[in-house]
């Protein structure tokens, strides 16, 4: 069988699946890996795409793959996120924020994961959050050296904090059912208060 037959044979065979199919195969793949897939083949798959594809994982993801993604699927749709400024994808956090600034295109998460960003820079995107009224899960990191004086997000369940021994929590609302910390120095300090009462961790 010749290579553009078969080809053709297996495009004919996918495109033949049912849509429940196609959005169980949808549920097993990173939504970046997805989109970049299967967006602009035909009406069908865009429609499946839109409706159903709403976790996206930018971790270790090119520059020119991150602006492909962002422009050929609706943010707004976007209900897990995932942005990481290691060292395959330094300011990417910053540069995302910039061009779609949280609180008009994201607030609608219920997951997102913010990690490997300055002190700095980590401090500057907590406030840009607060508005997230939908968001369960939070990761952030890093964040060191700083006051922060509360997490008051009302659906917020589960909060995971990169920290160091110098960062003082103030407040975290007492709706979060889960909290963990992962720290950068061996020895720490992090204060919080939860239901009202005041915690050292040491």
């Amino acid at each position: 069988m010749s290579e553009s037959k078969r080809f053709k044979h297996e495009s004919t065979t996918l495109e033949r699946l049912p849509n429940e199919l196609l959005i169980e195969i949808f549920g097993y793949l990173n939504g970046v890996d997805t989109v970049y897939a299967f967006s602009q083949l035909n009406i069908r798959f865009q429609c499946l795409l839109n409706d159903y594809v709403k976790s996206f994982d930018f971790k270790s993801v090119s520059k020119a793959k991150f602006n492909l993604i962002t422009q050929l699927h609706d943010l707004h749709r976007w209900r897990s996120l995932y942005l990481s400024d290691d060292d395959d994808t330094p300011g990417q956090i910053r540069s995302f924020c910039h061009l779609f600034p949280p609180a008009q295109y994201i607030h609608q998460l219920q997951l997102l994961s913010a990690l490997n960003m300055t002190p700095k820079y980590a401090q500057e995107f907590l406030l840009q959050i607060g508005s997230f009224n939908n968001l369960i899960s939070l990761s952030i990191g890093t964040v060191c050296g700083i006051d922060i004086e509360s997490i008051e997000l009302p659906s917020l369940k589960r909060l995971v904090l990169t920290s160091c021994k110098h960062t003082k929590w103030l407040m975290v609302s007492e709706l979060i059912s889960t909290i963990e910390f992962n720290y950068n120095d061996y020895f720490f300090i992090i204060e919080f208060s939860l239901f009202g009462k005041s915690s050292i961790y040491s």
